[in-house]
């Protein structure tokens, strides 16, 4: 994931697995739909994995597999193509946090700030 601009988000991140549709229209107009899964989201999209060839600021729909829903969204980055996949960044039409059915944190929680449990010795 270093490699693709998706890391540059301000919202935080969260590396989960969540299974996904990506439909589309190929520059050839025809439709494509491809079964995948997220490598990492947030309240504005997330990071996946396609097969399908997309470019910059492509629209896409997005489905959410557990959930059925959909979201308008846009190719944001493009990573390197590794064995016929390439990571692409994905941005809502609008921010939209409860897509995934996760609670974020709030914008200003810093988790470098946060109390950690003591070590209790047993």
């Amino acid at each position: 994931m270093t490699d693709v601009k998706f890391n540059r988000q301000r919202a935080t991140r969260v590396q989960l697995a969540i299974p996904v549709v990506i439909t589309g229209s190929n520059q050839l107009g025809m439709p494509f739909k491809e079964i995948t899964q997220t490598l990492a989201v947030n309240s504005n999209g997330c990071l996946v994995e396609l097969v399908a060839p997309v470019i910059k600021e492509q629209a896409l729909v997005l489905i959410n597999s557990k959930t059925n829903k959909e979201m308008a969204c846009n190719v944001v980055t493009l990573g390197n193509n590794v064995k016929g996949k390439t990571q692409v960044g994905l941005r809502f039409a609008e921010p939209s946090p409860r897509f995934w059915g996760l609670a974020f944190p709030p914008e200003d929680w810093d988790p470098s700030t946060r109390k950690l449990p003591d070590p209790v010795s047993r």
